[in-house]
């Protein structure tokens, strides 16, 4: 929905599938951008190739700024955790179960972003770690599962999520889905926001129980609080 509304009122056009092969710096920005003198940004070519083999094509876009998201891992290779049979995947992180134990070393505990699966949020890292200090300490059996943890990426509109959204097995797909725009909601009529809205609901099939939210509006990152205080008291969608 992001897409289509950026699409739609921002004229932004988006290449999907394609590999950059060239980046090359047209023009070097002046220290102090002069407002209104062009010249004074710095201008890059990129190069990007679309297809494969005979059917690949290749298209030259020139930019002002260029942002280059390259995601995150976990930095635990040379920490020598093979010396405390501490396992881990280079490129997700130390291997934990439930209890958020080492799989392979239940007397070491870990949380955060060095962690194999689990969202590499701020807030995450803190619900880990009580969890952490009430097993580790207090003998205790907290579940890293249990946790109801929102997220929230401040587009314009804001898109937030709770829970299981995403399925890759038919086994994960056992939802029922409930999916509504804002379209006839009072207060998005009167903001204007009637295009820019969208609620989708994930419950465990057959029943009301809510296991995921994805909301794209204007304030979604206050809309998903709702549905995350309902995950963690068991309230249904039916209630």
């Amino acid at each position: 929905m992001i897409k289509s509304i950026l699409e739609e009122e921002d004229g932004i056009a988006f290449l999907e599938h394609v590999e950059v092969t060239e980046v090359t710096t047209l023009r070097e920005g002046l220290a102090t951008q002069i407002e209104g003198d062009v010249e004074s940004l710095p201008l890059v070519k990129l190069t990007v190739k679309s297809g494969k083999g005979e059917d690949s094509t290749t298209t030259e876009l020139e930019c002002e700024c260029l942002l280059v998201a390259t995601g995150r891992l976990p930095n635990v290779q040379n920490l020598n955790l093979e010396k405390a049979n501490i396992q881990y995947d280079e490129k997700k992180g130390v291997l934990i179960n439930d209890v958020a134990q080492s799989t392979s070393n239940p007397n070491v505990y870990a949380v955060g972003d060095c962690v194999a699966n689990v969202p590499r949020l701020t807030h995450m890292s803190g619900e880990m770690a009580k969890v952490v200090v009430q097993n580790a300490l207090f003998d205790d059996t907290w579940k890293v599962s249990s946790l109801v943890v929102p997220a929230c990426m401040y587009t314009e509109p804001e898109y937030a999520t709770v829970g299981k959204v995403k399925f890759t097995s038919p086994e994960e797909e056992e939802v029922d889905v409930y999916t509504t725009t804002l379209e006839h909601n009072d207060r998005a009529i009167l903001d204007g926001d009637t295009n820019q809205g969208m609620v989708k609901i994930y419950c465990a099939k057959g029943t009301d129980t809510i296991v995921g939210c994805t909301i794209v509006a204007p304030r979604a990152g206050e809309m998903i609080n709702e549905v995350s205080l309902a995950m963690k008291y068991g309230i249904g969608l039916g209630q």
